[in-house]
């Protein structure tokens, strides 16, 4: 089994300040086995990982997470031209693979909200 942690600092966007939000994932190997696997970050339309705001997906492939290890990745969200002040959703789809990236053997999923205020 994956632990998929996640934080956001600060918790809140202000779109006043045109700010990023730092997003930190960090994916946990608890079992005796070393892992395959990849993670997809994908955002709702109003947000961005690039400033320009064309970046709305992420995906990364971690050809080994060792036993008893852990990897950590650090994002920056940005908002977009005209972003709305509510909960932005983001998702988080961790699939964990045998041999190689082609079969899935597990897979995690996890809904976040983002609060973007005035």
């Amino acid at each position: 089994m994956i632990q998929v942690n996640t934080n956001f600092t600060p918790y809140r966007m202000k779109i006043g300040r045109r700010e990023p939000v730092n997003f930190t994932v960090e994916l946990v190997n608890p079992d005796d086995e070393p892992k395959i696997l990849t993670l997809n970050i994908a955002l709702s339309k109003q947000l961005s990982f690039e400033k320009g705001g064309y970046k709305t997906e992420i995906i990364e492939r971690i050809k080994e997470l060792p036993a008893n290890g852990k990897k950590v990745f650090y994002y920056s969200i940005f908002p977009k031209a005209g972003t709305r002040t509510q909960e932005q959703p983001l998702m988080i789809h961790v699939a964990e693979h045998y041999r190689d990236f082609n079969y899935v053997k597990k897979e995690y999923k996890k809904n976040l909200g983002l609060k973007v205020e005035d």
